[in-house]
């Protein structure tokens, strides 16, 4: 059992990982354009100034629900995932200023796989796309995910471990989305 199905069991898991991390900068106007080439394909989830919205990204286009258009000039804070990278970006006036992340490149660190339970129980699914609805609170979601015929799904998070030089101490340095997984595990 890898260390990301063992996470998904016990909910934390820390194993080795190589990542390398650079530094993004792009105006808001040409996100899809920018990020061809840095990530092939991915979940993306935005937080809208109205909603958080879900989708995919094939490499080179965004895709939501419905073929609905994202209103890119409404999002304040985005990520574009899969289970190798990550792409993650906050709005600052006309552009989106963040950090693409790879595993398999770079330094060697420790890392911790985290897996939580998103909030509802699917009650719709239909192709790639599953909907998550919580109904004492009368909300729900849509997201990009195979449904397996499980009732509860859940988000699978990679947290990076580093150290500070002057104090010697080790903490979390970052985070980045993994994947979403069913969550029904031994009758749960």
């Amino acid at each position: 059992m890898n260390g990301l199905d063992l996470a998904k069991r016990v909910g934390l898991q820390l194993g080795e990982c190589k990542s390398f991390s650079e530094p993004i900068d792009c105006p808001a106007t040409e996100l899809e354009k920018f990020l061809r080439g840095k990530i092939d394909d991915g979940i993306v989830v935005a937080w809208q100034v109205q909603s958080v919205v879900w989708g995919s990204f094939d490499g080179k286009k965004f895709f939501f629900k419905d073929n609905t258009a994202p209103n890119v000039d409404d999002w304040l804070e985005c990520r574009i995932f899969n289970e190798s990278a990550e792409i993650h970006l906050k709005r600052s006036g006309n552009k989106f200023i963040g950090r693409f992340i790879r595993d398999a490149a770079g330094n060697g660190t420790f890392c911790v796989d985290s897996f939580s339970r998103l909030w509802g129980e699917c009650t719709a699914a239909t192709g790639d796309w599953i909907t998550l609805t919580d109904k004492p609170r009368k909300i729900s979601m849509t997201l990009p995910c195979a449904g397996d015929g499980k009732k509860f799904y859940g988000l699978l998070t990679r947290n990076y471990i580093g150290s500070d030089d002057a104090t010697g101490l080790s903490g979390y340095v970052d985070y980045r989305f993994v994947a979403i997984e069913p969550a029904d595990w031994d009758g749960d």
